[in-house]
């Protein structure tokens, strides 16, 4: 089995320059990399979780991968937990509504080839919402399911593992909720999981699990918002799956060009249109 995981496209409806990367890397994983499945990470579109509009197209472009598709919420999909969420953004019930309207559930299970795939919602974890104590049941239920035979990948937005040694101004990893969801995920053969939302590539073990931070799409991190060590390129990740063993490995696409935040039109829109109405 082979897995595609594209994160943090950054999709708006006006267009413009992730979805000229978008469309680039459609054509790339449609006619070069075939694979059996397509693993969005989150951060589908480009600020802000309340705009419909942006919601649609990006539905509408994502149909035109030939592989199935599955996704992830990320924090921009549907706000964030915690005290001080990015922009005053923070994960409601609404907003996890609306984006399930178009992409169905953010937590899901895909069965292929003797491999289980997870897809969690990062954002629910340490939210205090219903919705959250929904997954854990999930989760909980799901690995209770699984053979000792099965191989398994988790797909979420935020990584697991601790990012950063210092505080940060916004949510980089999913927090405390990080050993109750190791001790689930313990109890099976977790071969690898695969993150979006920090901008860069970078694949490490942790045990005998492959943690790979997958590169965005629509720009690269920003001066201080990097990390020394990973690769700071636009692209995708390659998994292949085979004999009980994962693979992944960065993939360049060809004509995405490694621009930051600020040096997209579009992004610069958006943040000023959240700036000029704040969240209330």
């Amino acid at each position: 089995m082979k897995i595609v995981q594209i994160s943090d496209t950054h999709l708006t409806a006006h267009g413009g320059r992730t979805q000229e990367n978008f469309e680039r890397v459609v054509d790339h994983v449609n006619n070069h990399l075939r694979p059996d499945l397509v693993v969005h990470s989150g951060d589908i579109v480009i600020i802000h979780p309340d705009d419909a509009a942006d919601r649609a197209h990006a539905r509408t472009l994502m149909a035109e991968f030939t592989a199935p598709v599955l996704v992830v919420p990320g924090n921009h999909d549907i706000g964030e937990p915690g005290a001080a969420p990015w922009a005053g953004i923070g994960v409601t019930d609404e907003r996890v509504a609306a984006f399930e309207s178009v992409w169905g559930t953010g937590h899901w299970r895909h069965d292929a080839g003797g491999w289980t795939v997870l897809g969690l919602n990062s954002e629910l974890f340490g939210s205090g919402l219903g919705r959250e104590a929904e997954q854990w049941a999930w989760i909980e239920n799901t690995v209770a399911d699984l053979p000792a035979t099965a191989r398994v990948i988790v797909f979420l937005h935020k990584p697991i593992w601790q990012v950063a040694d210092e505080p940060t101004d916004h949510n980089l990893d999913i927090g405390e909720s990080r050993a109750r969801l190791l001790d689930l995920l313990g109890t099976v053969s977790l071969a690898a999981v695969g993150s979006g939302h920090l901008h860069c590539y970078r694949q490490t073990r942790r045990g005998e699990t492959l943690e790979v931070w997958a590169p965005a799409t629509a720009f690269v991190a920003g001066d201080g918002d990097t990390f020394a060590g990973p690769l700071h390129q636009l692209g995708i990740v390659e998994y292949d799956c085979a004999d009980g063993t994962v693979r992944a490995g960065y993939r360049s696409v060809p004509g995405l060009d490694d621009v930051s935040a600020t040096g997209v039109p579009e992004v610069i829109a958006a943040i000023t249109a959240l700036t000029d109405s704040p969240v209330g």
